[in-house]
Formats: C-alpha cells, structure tokens, sequence
C-alpha cells in the first residue's frame, strides 16, 4: 500500500487587495498567531503566513495592483471555516470586543464546551471554541 501524498496542511487565505492589510492584522494582531513569513510571490502578489495551534499554517494571499490571484478560489466567506480551540471563550470573546470585534453567533453545546464565530474583514469564518 502506498503512503500518503499529503506530508503537511496549509490553509490558503485569498482576499481582495483593499482587504489584505486588514486580514493580515486580523489572524496577526487580533488572534495573535505569530507571523512566519511574508513577501511576494514570483508574479509579485503579497503573501503573508501565520503559524496556528497543532503545527497548521494559514497563508494569507492576495493580486497585485488590486487583482485577485486566482479567480478560483473568489472569497465568499461560505462553506469552509477555521476552528480555533482557546482556553477560555469567556476571555476570547473580551479580547475581540476590546479589538471591536463582535461575534456572529454563540452557542453552547451542552458539554461544557461553548463556541462563538467570527469573520475576518474579507468575510471568512473562523469558531472559537472551548471552556466557557
């Protein structure tokens, strides 16, 4: 049996150029995931990666001179979502309204787990979820 092609995960972030600096402050200074690295591609479209929890990194991408990398992937803030695991959704959810950022929607799940959800400015949705 053959192994795996996959031998690691990245999560691709493509957001509109007017959009790109904000997204980027967002997963960097809202969420706090560390920086990696950044720059441009060979075609000269910025790029910005981030390090999350459990070893993922999440790149975001944008065109340059304000055109959309890949037409295939359009943002549409539907049908994927990140899922974040945080301590504390109780002190998660006050350090995003400290940032100004409100939430979506919260729940409970009834375990002891509770979640909220979020969107970055390009419209992409993330879950906060763990211990209220």
């Amino acid at each position: 049996m053959e192994g795996s092609m996959i031998c690691g995960t990245s999560i691709l972030v493509p957001v509109e150029h007017e959009l790109f600096a904000r997204v980027v402050s967002f997963y960097g200074t809202d969420l706090a995931l560390p920086t990696l690295a950044c720059g441009e591609s060979r075609l000269g479209n910025p790029w910005q990666s981030f390090q999350a929890p459990g070893g993922l990194t999440i790149t975001i991408h944008t065109g340059r001179d304000g055109r959309f990398p890949y037409p295939e992937f359009r943002p549409s803030g539907h049908g994927m979502a990140f899922a974040f695991e945080v301590d504390s959704v109780a002190q998660a959810l006050e350090r995003l309204r400290d940032k100004g950022i409100e939430p979506l929607n919260r729940w409970d799940y009834g375990d002891g787990t509770q979640a909220i959800s979020i969107a970055d400015p390009a419209g992409n949705l993330s879950e906060l979820w763990g211990k209220p």
